[in-house]
């Protein structure tokens, strides 16, 4: 009989820690309500002005299906569901190659695209061995950093995203 009542002393305080304070922040509606990651509406990022590089490592993606999807995707183009994932890398300081990942992370599902940003020049050193999935870069980083040596190498697909004024 005491480890009954041990047992509902227990739970009754582990309810009144917990339970209360679920129940007055409003947690409780939060967990069982609302939409999910999949079904909720998101607002797409305007592209910002500028002229831009994306970069594709082809060592990354292995079904030439995939590859072409990501490039039409990243071409502006339109393409079917990808269900492949994709990590984009941007350097330090370039906002409007940061801005304008966020602008392609804003037209893909929730989580399907994980953005980074990195020191520049550890970045690119990464690039130089292949360490990347797809990089973004703005032409005056590119510039400023050299980064043609990221873009010259053998497994790399470059597409160029240039300003028209739109």
């Amino acid at each position: 009989m005491k480890k009954i009542v041990h047992i509902a002393v227990c739970a009754a305080g582990i309810t009144a820690l917990l339970g209360i304070p679920l129940i007055l922040t409003g947690g409780l509606a939060k967990l069982t309500g609302g939409t999910d990651a999949v079904s909720s509406a998101s607002v797409i990022i305007e592209k910002p002005s500028g002229n831009y590089t994306v970069m594709i490592n082809r060592e990354r993606h292995k079904s030439e299906k995939d590859l072409a999807a990501w490039q039409r995707f990243f071409s502006g183009g339109d393409s079917e569901v990808i269900f492949d994932d994709i990590e984009c890398v941007t350097l330090d300081g370039d906002a409007g190659a940061f801005t304008m990942a966020q602008s392609f992370m804003s037209r893909l599902p929730e989580n399907q695209m994980k953005l980074a940003s990195g020191d520049p020049v550890l970045t690119l050193s990464k690039a130089d061995f292949g360490r990347f999935d797809v990089m973004i870069v703005s032409e005056e980083a590119s510039g400023a950093y050299g980064v043609s040596s990221v873009y010259d190498g053998k497994n790399v697909d470059v597409i160029r995203i240039t300003d028209q004024g739109d």
